[in-house]
């Protein structure tokens, strides 16, 4: 998707702009609103049993997964809470912009780099889309699942930023993304085992071992357990 394109859908989703492929101010502007806008639905303890239930998994095990990647809340200021990743969209855009823009593309992860405030994770991703559209959206992690924009199409959506939309409409849709990737990585047994290790490696790969996030995933079972 070119920048007349995203500005396209974005006249569709009503938001006055012109459509003239420069991504300056209005546009950078129209598109944060769309970010921001309401409904932000909110999800209830019968939507995560029903997934769970459709699983044969506790749902305990479905809150432990929201309760370590929300990190505190799945909105914030209006928007979706996300990570954007310099080293995933250096990779998606082959490396052509390490060096005219390092604060968005790089080749290396790096947690101690990334931005402290979600506004300035946001300024990351505005930045990364007008370079790129496409891997702007997709190189960034959204919601209360903090699931990749790269993994749309395992979440049933037509593109990343229709991905990125959708997770803006609610924490619905963000578990309902969540859903359909987990399935699409054939994580559910590992779920349904409490094999908090196997679902690390499948959910968040190799650097899962870096932060514990095993671990963090079981004490967060344990805890909603024990509630």
């Amino acid at each position: 998707m070119d920048v007349a394109a995203l500005q396209t859908r974005l006249v569709s989703c009503g938001y006055s702009i012109r459509i003239d492929g420069d991504y300056g101010p209005a546009t950078r502007a129209a598109l944060l609103a769309a970010m921001t806008d309401p409904p932000d639905r909110r999800i209830s303890p019968n939507d995560v049993t029903m997934v769970a239930a459709s699983w044969s998994v506790d749902p305990a095990a479905v809150w432990a997964v929201r309760d370590v990647e929300a990190s505190g809340s799945p909105f914030i200021d209006g928007r979706p809470t996300i990570l954007f990743e310099p080293h995933r969209f250096s990779r998606s855009t082959g490396r052509r912009f390490d060096a005219s823009h390092p604060r968005v593309s790089y080749r290396a992860w790096d947690p101690s780099r990334y931005p402290g405030s979600q506004l300035l994770r946001y300024g990351q991703l505005l930045d990364a889309i007008g370079l790129d559209v496409d891997a702007g959206f997709a190189s960034a992690s959204y919601g209360a699942f903090q699931v990749l924009g790269e993994n749309y199409r395992a979440c049933g959506e037509r593109d990343p930023f229709a991905f990125a939309l959708a997770e803006a409409q609610g924490e619905d849709r963000q578990l309902q993304h969540f859903a359909r990737f987990v399935e699409s990585k054939g994580l559910v047994p590992a779920l349904r085992r409490g094999d908090w290790a196997a679902f690390a490696l499948g959910y968040n790969g190799t650097a899962y071992r870096v932060n514990r996030y095993d671990d963090r995933l079981a004490k967060a079972f344990n805890k909603r357990k024990a509630a």
